[in-house]
């Protein structure tokens, strides 16, 4: 990808000093397919004094040239088929949303997903009118956290959001309906199933605790095998704990870091910190959900000496089962501007090594898996 208004910077063959490329270069960054992870950032300078416009809100990763070849700096994070086979055909999935679109026409939820599904392209919600693996059930239309890399709402970057947010929160009649027509068509396939609240195009489902409630209770009752998952930034530890007793069986808490300075200058939270999101885990493992944690990676800040300190300890304090390793999609001199200043990290490769080698039995990963036994569940495939 062309990253505009600004120039190329680059090191010569052999080493010596990083230079401005002569005019003409291009600054570039690659964008990675899912189940990799951005190790370095592309090299680049602001042309002129003027701040360039903001990216819009890719994961860019350095690219460079290696014995003729275009390289990019990054490695592979999970191989987990569901989500890195092939995509279904467009004529499959036109036929696919038009059947759900006529059988369930009221539904607000399939209304959002078939936007989400055509024209964004989000597999959770191509699964859900495919009625196989992972199906998305957007929920809330509010949240209670102002992200500086939030995909479906920027309130002050002026980078477009890809993923519009849903615009009305749908009734627990509306998510029982969609949630149920995905799950039996997955069991007519031989598929347990699972659905997740808490998608891209939502903002905090904890939120919705009393809608959600009936829902979980419902789809459990019907679906005894299923996957009933929470995405969840992890605000509101009673509110999860009523939902997995009433039968959400997966949790996955998304952190940008474990320190209270560096998450409320990412996260900007309205009534919570830092240590609800804390609970919120302690209430996942006590209450018996699978836990995972979603870590949103970032260089420079992710890999620094005191950041993969806390990272390790509190992963280990915690009892987390995954750890689902993301590359944070944003402009990354933006983002910084916007963080306290950080030490120098040590390369997000080593963070990697160094949680492969101090929680061994952490499972490092890119999606989340069900809890039904057989291909891909946790617990049979082993570590990614």
């Amino acid at each position: 990808m062309h990253l505009p208004e600004r120039q190329a910077l680059g090191r010569r063959r052999g080493g010596g000093p990083i230079e401005v490329i002569p005019e003409g270069g291009l600054a570039v960054a690659a964008v990675l397919p899912v189940g990799y992870l951005r190790l370095l950032f592309p090299a680049y300078l602001s042309v002129g004094r003027a701040q360039p416009p903001t990216l819009p809100l890719y994961g860019y990763a350095a690219v460079a040239e290696r014995d003729g070849e275009v390289v990019v700096a990054a490695s592979k994070s999970d191989d987990f088929s569901p989500w890195m086979g092939s995509r279904p055909g467009s004529a499959q999935l036109a036929l696919a949303v038009e059947r759900a679109q006529r059988q369930l026409a009221r539904s607000r939820v399939i209304a959002q997903l078939s936007v989400c599904a055509l024209q964004h392209n989000c597999l959770t919600a191509q699964n859900t009118f495919l009625r196989r693996f992972e199906g998305a059930l957007p929920t809330s239309s509010a949240c209670n956290a102002d992200c500086l890399g939030c995909i479906s709402l920027q309130t002050d970057s002026g980078a477009p959001t890809p993923q519009p947010r849903i615009p009305r929160a749908p009734t627990a009649e509306d998510l029982i309906e969609v949630g149920s027509y995905h799950l039996e068509g997955a069991r007519e396939g031989g598929d347990p199933g699972m659905v997740s609240f808490g998608q891209g195009c939502e903002g905090e489902p904890l939120l919705r605790e009393r809608a959600l409630h009936p829902v979980a209770q419902e789809l459990r009752r019907r679906f005894p095998s299923s996957t009933v998952h929470i995405n969840t930034n992890g605000s509101r530890p009673a509110a999860l704990r009523r939902l997995i007793q009433a039968g959400v069986n997966s949790c996955r808490i998304s952190v940008f870091s474990f320190r209270q300075e560096l998450f409320a200058a990412y996260y900007r939270p309205r009534g919570y910190s830092i240590a609800e999101v804390l609970e919120c885990a302690r209430v996942a493992r006590r209450e018996g959900a699978q836990l995972t944690v979603n870590l949103l990676t970032f260089p420079g800040v992710s890999d620094t000496e005191e950041e993969l300190s806390l990272t390790l300890r509190t992963l280990r304090e915690l009892d987390v089962e995954q750890l689902q390793l993301r590359s944070l999609n944003a402009d990354p001199l933006w983002l910084m501007s916007r963080l306290p200043r950080m030490a120098e990290g040590i390369g997000l490769e080593r963070l990697v090594e160094a949680v492969r080698r101090e929680a061994p039995n952490l499972r490092l990963g890119n999606f989340t898996r069900p809890l039904a036994r057989g291909v891909g569940a946790m617990g049979a495939t082993g570590r990614s």
